[in-house]
């Protein structure tokens, strides 16, 4: 009964994983657009968490630089096997949108 518990939290580790790369990227997406903000990320993490019925175990962490945007996501964990951890984080990168006036294309 233990290698199964052990199975089964093992593939719910690895679903939250992309689940919260999925989440990160979304607000990282969102906020490398021209003109936007870490409030549009934050809206855009949180409407992709409650898209895929994810749990945010902690806000998220928006970093951004002249050229690129970072976004850091922790998923909260439901566990079966309690050596497991009970979040999971994911970050992701992204470059920023860059709007290049028609004429100095």
């Amino acid at each position: 009964m233990f290698v199964v518990l052990l199975v089964v939290q093992a593939a719910v580790v690895m679903h939250a994983a992309n689940i919260a790369h999925h989440v990160a990227a979304q607000g990282a997406m969102s906020a490398a657009r021209h003109g936007s903000s870490p409030e549009e990320a934050l809206v855009a993490i949180s409407t992709a968490a409650t898209a895929v019925g994810a749990r945010l175990a902690a806000p998220p962490f928006i970093t951004s630089t002249a050229d690129d945007v970072t976004v850091r996501v922790w998923v909260a964990l439901p566990r079966a096997v309690p050596m497991f951890a009970e979040q999971i984080s994911r970050e992701v990168s992204v470059p920023r949108e860059r709007y290049i006036v028609y004429n100095d294309r």
